[in-house]
């Protein structure tokens, strides 16, 4: 069995000798390539473009303009233009395409574009957005195509979703202690290694668009280009490598959207168009902003008994795939604690400024800041110990959520304790110096997953014994093929090291669902679960046959077919031999959630449900530089209930990565923008954490039982980045007696609140004297 134990990736040796192939990598015959005239304006209506010297500059193959593609995409609301067509609504915006025989003469044509502008008015702050008289980024929303969700008509407001459950104004009534506050989170880049980068190919005979990409769901994006395009999705066709990183913003149209744009007008050959880092940064997707109103109830032993929120989110100038951010993220807002009563008011605002979408924790990270933030209050200003009124309050076992549904695997309590226990929780810690302070801090969270979604894996054992699995799950970075491979290995009975991992072709390879949200080893698995099994019980009956054996008293280990403790034959020579004739064994499955009793909630509230629930705490230490508002981060314990970890190393790596994240959102991370315009466009200027910002993190599998999950796993790859900044923050105010309340905590920051408490403290004006 390889299941839980200790494997290294699958995939290490193609990564570390620079085998494996990415998007970025992707070199054909012929290719073009493609470069982006951007808008320098927030807001604007083109009144006319010159694009005749480009057409005529050397090397030049295609200029393509909006009007020469006017197509718009979206996965919730088809409001953004593959190029601008009558008007920008962001700086940066992809306004004209050119596909040359190189990068550089590419290049050097977009000079030779003239555009003319006619500035419109712009918004750029959530709050201006919503104020009477705003300038309206789509006057015509109300008119596009788009799901079921309610929009506000003639306004910014692209999502509104309320929620309520219980009796909010009783709930205050009863309480003893009321808090209210405000917390901010800030957008971020998703800073993946690997810029956006994909090449595309019409076929002019055909008909048909064949791109090789970087992105976490092919699928998805297969029928989003299709709907767009309006053709059928067997018109297009997604190969998918290796994805050097997503954390949710290779999930949409970004890159691919100028090279299918390009490549309809290159004749039939591949348009190559890759992002460098500052278009990455200051023009491609970023994660959603928010405004986080909290007010909740709780008696005086800190059992919560009320809680409203109200959220505002910034799309930017276009909705993307943030409409479930809006709606699924703010149902965490509340934490994984019983809350009785509860109203939830979240809106999704459009401003000229870049597109924001999916992020790792799709709108958990922003809520649990806040929440977790806001127990710490309630906790502080009741005198309760904060990890105290965070068990007090826990889900547990059979408790239902928001919706009623009954929750299964949901561990908080022992995560809260496992994590607290190593950062050595009560205990004090002497400052190594004077003008140090050092504090500790806690935070949890839940996190639902995608429901319902489907799976599908095909799984062929082949006649020398090979077992290749197609499952259209591309490997991320997150460690995914290798745990399939060990479920798929398990599942039938063969060594690892005889099976493969096929990559994604959706010409060729079965629906899956995206590799988000934590959903692959669940669903993907239970699709190789399923498979694997019907592939096990025809050999096991083929090798009865063979050998005149009862295929009951049959087993398959090792890729060997035993009877009892006596080995009998090999695959190889089962397969190979005459009973098939050299033929494969295939089999097949499909895996969904929809009609789980696990799902059963209140009427009408079913779809809020979650196959499985993600939990888990982290506690940080940290130490605070009273004259620089410095904050170093000494330790984070991290505990996450996992079901079962399938490969304890590859969790390990996503809740340190996750830590790693959550610290540098915290700590670092800002996107300066004036007017529209972000300034800090490369990794010189635009912060991340590196090594020597990394703390001493202990990662704490927990496990608990799921009744349907293969193997008892669930998953860990969104929900660990999530509560490390409330953590940290937590510990900042244990340190200092101060809170900030909003993201990042820079330093900067952090002496600015030093100084403001000193003043206050002194009853002097703001500015003056020094951090105490």
């Amino acid at each position: 069995m390889t299941v839980g134990e200790r494997i290294p990736r699958v995939d290490a040796v193609e990564k570390v000798t620079g085998a494996a192939v990415y998007g970025s990598d992707v070199a054909l015959a012929g290719m073009l390539h493609g470069a982006v005239l951007r808008s320098p304006h927030p807001h604007a209506r083109i009144v006319s473009i010159d694009v005749s010297r480009a057409r005529r500059a050397p090397g030049v193959a295609a200029v393509v303009t909006g009007r020469d593609f006017p197509f718009t995409f979206g996965s919730a609301v088809k409001d953004q233009p593959f190029l601008a067509i009558d008007r920008v609504r962001y700086v940066g915006e992809p306004v004209v395409a050119v596909a040359a025989d190189t990068e550089r003469r590419a290049q050097e044509a977009l000079d030779l574009i003239d555009v003319e502008y006619e500035a419109l008015p712009a918004v750029f702050d959530l709050r201006d957005a919503l104020a009477d008289g705003a300038p309206l980024v789509h006057p015509d929303l109300h008119t596009y195509e788009r799901g079921s969700h309610q929009i506000v008509p003639h306004s910014n407001v692209n999502t509104l979703y309320h929620f309520e459950r219980g009796d909010l104004a009783a709930g205050f009534a009863a309480a003893d202690l009321v808090v209210e506050e405000e917390y901010t989170a800030q957008a971020l880049s998703h800073a993946a290694l690997e810029t956006h980068a994909s090449v595309a190919v019409w076929n002019p005979i055909r008909g048909d668009y064949t791109l090789w990409v970087s992105t976490d769901r092919p699928f998805h994006l297969r029928d989003e280009l299709a709907g767009a395009l309006g053709v059928p999705s067997t018109k297009v066709r997604l190969v998918v490598g290796y994805v050097g990183g997503s954390f949710g913003g290779k999930n949409t149209l970004v890159s691919e959207a100028v090279a299918v744009a390009l490549a309809r007008h290159a004749g039939g050959r591949p348009v190559r168009v890759g992002f460098s880092r500052e278009e990455d940064l200051t023009t491609s997707q970023l994660r959603v902003p928010a405004i986080l109103r909290l007010k909740t109830g709780a008696t005086s032993d800190g059992i919560l008994l009320a809680q409203s929120a109200d959220i505002l989110w910034g799309s930017g100038a276009y909705t993307s795939n943030t409409v479930g951010v809006a709606v699924r993220g703010a149902q965490s807002v509340v934490g994984p604690y019983r809350t009785p009563n509860v109203a939830i008011t979240s809106r999704q605002v459009y401003t000229n400024t870049p597109v924001t979408g999916s992020y790792r924790g799709y709108g958990v990270t922003q809520v649990t800041w806040a929440c977790e933030s806001q127990m710490d209050e309630i906790a502080r200003r009741l005198g309760i110990d904060p990890l105290e009124v965070r068990l007090r309050n826990a889900y547990e076992e059979g408790d239902p959520f928001l919706n009623g549904q009954i929750m299964r695997g949901v561990n908080v309590r022992e995560s809260l304790e496992r994590a607290a226990e190593q950062i050595g929780w009560g205990s004090v810690e002497r400052p190594p110096a004077p003008h140090l302070r050092r504090g500790k801090g806690i935070a949890a969270l839940i996190k639902p997953t995608a429901t319902p979604t489907s799976s599908n894996c095909v799984i062929e054992v082949q006649e020398d014994g090979e077992v290749v699995v197609s499952c259209s799950a591309p490997e991320i970075g997150s460690g995914q093929a290798t745990v399939l491979a060990q479920m798929a290995a398990d599942t039938i009975g063969v060594s690892l090291d005889r099976v493969t991992i096929v990559p994604t072709d959706t010409a060729s390879s079965p629906y899956n669902g995206p590799v988000a949200s934590s959903r692959t080893t669940f669903h993907v698995g239970n699709a190789i679960r399923l498979a694997g099994g019907e592939v096990r019980a025809e050999i096991l009956r083929v090798a009865a046959g063979k050998l005149g054996a009862d295929p009951d008293l049959l087993d398959l280990r090792d890729g060997t077919v035993y009877e009892g403790s006596q080995a009998r034959i090999s695959l190889a020579e089962l397969l190979g031999g005459p009973a098939f004739s050299g033929r494969s064994v295939i089999g097949s499955a499909r895996y969904s959630s929809a009609g789980s009793p696990l799902l059963k909630a209140e009427p009408g509230l079913e779809w809020m449900s979650s196959i499985f629930w993600m939990v888990g705490a982290h506690a940080a230490e940290v130490e605070v530089d009273l004259e620089t508002g410095v904050v170093r981060v000494v330790a984070v314990a991290a505990a996450h209930d996992v079901g079962r970890a399938i490969n304890p190393v590859t969790c390990e790596q996503q809740i340190e990565g996750g830590v790693v994240m959550g610290l540098s959102n915290a700590l670092f991370e800002q996107l300066h923008s004036d007017e529209g315009r972000i300034g800090n466009g490369s990794f010189t200027d635009y912060k991340i954490a590196t090594i020597q910002d990394t703390p001493r993190i202990v990662p704490i599998i927990v496990e608990s039982e799921h009744p349907e999950a293969p193997f008892g796993a669930k998953g860990i790859g969104e929900p660990a980045a999530a509560a490390t900044p409330p953590a940290i923050a937590n510990a900042l105010c244990d340190a200092l007696g101060i809170r900030i309340r909003d993201l990042p905590l820079a330093a900067e920051r952090v002496l600015e609140a030093l100084l403001a408490a000193r003043d206050e403290e002194n009853g002097s004006a703001p500015g003056g004297g020094e951090p105490p």
